[in-house]
């Protein structure tokens, strides 16, 4: 069963990103779409949805937060647009408003490092895996 959940009200990408369902799936879209608005805008911040649904009870990992990606202009923080998390399609313009965005937000560096991070410890496990001795049947 599905459950839904209130993240806290300032959470950021970073502070949930252990609790992804498909992290690097999740984050290598997600700075795409940061990285468009980057290139147009010279800046991207990503704000997380605060409210949505998790993955089954358990502990089982299933968060795939909806985001909304701004930048800065004249020193005013503006909004670019907002994505679904699971399909990462922006969203029209009354669900960008509608939509509960965290207080908090993490910078494209902040994730492009999260991602990094990520990558090598996958492929620190497959080395590891790697050199691992076969199993016995």
């Amino acid at each position: 069963m599905i459950r839904k959940t209130h993240l806290p009200p300032d959470a950021t990408l970073i502070q949930v990103a252990g609790e992804l369902a498909e992290p690097e799936a999740y984050l290598r879209r997600l700075l795409g779409n940061m990285r468009f608005c980057q290139k147009r805008h010279g800046d991207a911040l990503v704000r997380i949805g605060v409210t949505g649904k998790a993955g089954p009870k358990g502990g089982a990992k299933g968060l795939s937060p909806s985001y909304r990606i701004d930048y800065h202009a004249d020193g005013v923080v503006t909004v670019f647009n907002g994505f679904g998390g699971t399909s990462h399609s922006a969203f029209t313009e009354t669900n960008v408003r509608e939509t509960n965005w965290s207080r908090g937000h993490a910078t494209i560096q902040e994730v492009q490092r999260l991602y990094d991070d990520l990558r090598k410890d996958e492929l620190h496990k497959d080395e590891l895996h790697k050199d691992a001795p076969p199993r016995e049947p």
